[in-house]
């Protein structure tokens, strides 16, 4: 026989997606506030961005219980994308717009994806409210990304504003999950 407990995310991950999704928000609101920023700036913040995202990602995918093991892995490995895509960024400052706008868009929908994927494969794990804001903001950085890669001639300011808004989505999905530490059902027998 089976009985429901609930367990919440350990203080520690709670307490980094909290600080994750406010840098998130600040580097989102700068880039949205400073369309007069060089290039480069712009790419920064959004680069930095993808790297703390992505360790965010790896973090959950070590320190979350009760998430099926499979999930885990994939958190780990599409962390480690999104912080080798932001690593790729910076070290070659030189690429085409072009490819750059495809890094990131890259980078996006691989965020996405990893929120949409957790949202359904974990939903007798998660509340209601924190599968709904997982797939809302997983589908919305994921359709964001589509838009960034099939039509790059919106240009590069539009596109990093598209993106950052994404990321700012993402930001404050990462905060409210943090503050409420969703609580997580688990059996035992």
């Amino acid at each position: 026989m089976s009985r429901s407990a609930t367990s919440t995310i350990p203080r520690s991950l709670r307490t980094f997606q909290i600080i994750v999704g406010v840098i998130c928000i600040i580097l989102s609101i700068l880039v949205l506030a400073g369309p007069r920023l060089g290039t480069y700036a712009f790419l920064f913040f959004i680069e930095m961005t993808l790297l703390i995202l992505g360790a965010e990602r790896i973090a959950s995918g070590v320190r979350s219980p009760g998430i099926k093991r499979s999930t885990r892995i994939i958190d780990i490995a599409i962390g480690s994308v999104m912080i080798g895509i932001a690593l790729l960024g910076f070290f070659t400052p030189k690429l085409t717009t072009q490819w750059l706008i495809l890094l990131l868009g890259l980078g996006l929908l691989a965020n996405g994806v990893i929120r949409i994927v957790d949202g359904f494969r974990n939903k007798d794990v998660y509340e209601t409210s924190v599968v709904i804001s997982r797939l809302g903001a997983g589908i919305v950085s994921a359709a964001i990304a589509i838009l960034v890669l099939v039509f790059p001639a919106f240009g590069f300011i539009l596109i990093l504003l598209i993106v950052s808004i994404a990321l700012l989505i993402t930001g404050i999905e990462l905060v409210i999950v943090g503050i409420k530490g969703r609580r997580i059902r688990s059996k035992f027998l």
